[in-house]
């Protein structure tokens, strides 16, 4: 009886999960994911969407795209305050994280080869916001700005999305057992990197 008792809250917040991930809101909240990793979070964001991926594993591309269109937007949103309030708000934040070396580099080199650096830093681990907002402040074309990003963010998400589906064929029971631990996994995972950055760093 009283295993019965201990165990009925686990199994309640893992179906609560299990049918959140099968619900209307998955994919909006993974463009919300996709959003926030390409516009204010600085935070590595792998620990969260990976898992969503592994929750949709046969359908992980769907989850790449969702989270691709988010990060466009951020992007867009970032490029839109560096061409628009760089001096104003921009500048403390770039500041406030030790960001004017690499900020005033990556301008110039906007500035000499704009397209190539904006698909550089949207596949390599260089500070993605730091590049948009800089790309804005640069005055680069918002067309070519949004077909650089486009393509090389998707490069990333569908690159992970394709290892999550042959990991997931290879080890579907397993994943399918343990999807939902994975999920909060992740998010215990980002919660925790986020607090050391933000407290300790």
């Amino acid at each position: 009886m009283t295993e019965t008792l201990t165990e009925q809250p686990d199994q309640s917040v893992r179906a609560r999960i299990a049918s959140w991930a099968k619900g209307p809101l998955f994919y909006p909240i993974a463009v919300l994911v996709g959003f926030l990793e390409g516009s204010f979070v600085v935070v590595p964001m792998e620990p969260v969407y990976i898992p969503m991926m592994v929750m949709k594993r046969k359908q992980a591309w769907l989850v790449a795209l969702a989270l691709l269109l988010g990060n466009v937007l951020g992007g867009l949103l970032i490029y839109w305050l560096g061409a628009v309030l760089a001096d104003d708000l921009l500048q403390p934040m770039i500041s406030m994280f030790g960001a004017q070396e690499t900020y005033d580099a990556t301008l110039q080199k906007l500035r000499d080869d704009g397209f190539t650096t904006l698909f550089m830093i949207g596949v390599t681990p260089f500070p993605f916001q730091v590049g948009v907002a800089a790309a804005g402040a640069a005055g680069f074309s918002v067309l070519l700005f949004t077909v650089a990003v486009t393509a090389s963010r998707s490069i990333r998400f569908l690159v992970i999305a394709t290892l999550v589906m042959i990991v997931g064929q290879r080890a579907e029971k397993l994943l399918k057992k343990y999807d939902v631990e994975i999920f909060v996994g992740g998010l215990l995972l980002f919660a925790g990197f986020a607090t050391y950055l933000v407290f300790f760093s």
